[in-house]
């Protein structure tokens, strides 16, 4: 599988969208927050629901391609740091994808609008990628194989820069997706990433800072100002 395109249901990811929405808004938090206000935020979603489309655009590669913290795809050298937890034994294959929800058209909306079309972009790209790894996780090659958390640029000590080696080896313009000279992504509400493949169920990174491996220069969850175990 190299460069293979894959629409996603975005149905799938309504569920999680929203819980990702409402912890975008402060909702789920203890200070209460007026009904109504809830209502019309969620409401928004029905002006761009039609517009949102979930692509990605992966490719596999097989165990011997990664070693230590390193990965070697195509002749392009990937470093992720975390790497460094998972056993070389566990690891079976590999999947490193490009994903997008594309653009949406947002000139005639009012500004509190846009701000709620914006964060339902971000809902989605961060459901597509788990809608990718369900995917990915359905797939008969992967029966009795457990497909990894997400990885990317960004995260876990893999730094940003190395978005360029990502668009050296998938051919973004498949699904309309670029990589700009600023280092940005066009889309912009677009994400670029890998999963693992492993004979074990075992969550070896987990989804907190306190197994991370990172110096926290690279991390956008550092810059935030989380603080590292």
């Amino acid at each position: 599988m190299k460069n293979h395109v894959i629409r996603l249901d975005k149905d799938q990811g309504k569920e999680l969208a929203e819980k990702n929405f409402r912890d975008m808004c402060g909702y789920n938090r203890a200070k209460p927050v007026p009904q109504k206000i809830i209502e019309r935020s969620l409401r928004s979603l029905n002006d761009v629901y039609h517009q949102l489309e979930i692509k990605a655009l992966i490719s596999e590669y097989e165990k011997t391609c990664a070693d230590g913290i390193n990965m070697l795809l195509d002749g392009k050298l990937f470093t992720c740091n975390a790497l460094a937890q998972i056993p070389s034994e566990e690891i079976e294959r590999i999947y490193i994808y490009l994903l997008t929800v594309g653009e949406l058209n947002l000139s005639e909306a009012s500004i509190l609008n846009q701000v709620y079309y914006d964060m339902w972009q971000n809902a989605y790209m961060d459901a597509g990628q788990e809608i990718l790894r369900q995917y990915l996780q359905g797939l008969s090659s992967n029966k009795d194989r457990n497909v990894s958390d997400n990885f990317g640029p960004g995260f876990f000590g893999m730094d940003i820069s190395q978005l360029e080696q990502f668009f050296a080896i998938l051919d973004g313009e498949k699904i309309s997706l670029k990589l700009l000279d600023s280092g940005f992504m066009s889309p912009i509400k677009s994400y670029a990433g890998f999963f693992l493949v492993t004979n074990s169920k075992q969550n070896f990174v987990g989804n907190d800072c306190g197994n991370c491996l990172s110096s926290g220069k690279t991390c956008m969850y550092c810059k935030a100002g989380r603080k590292m175990a």
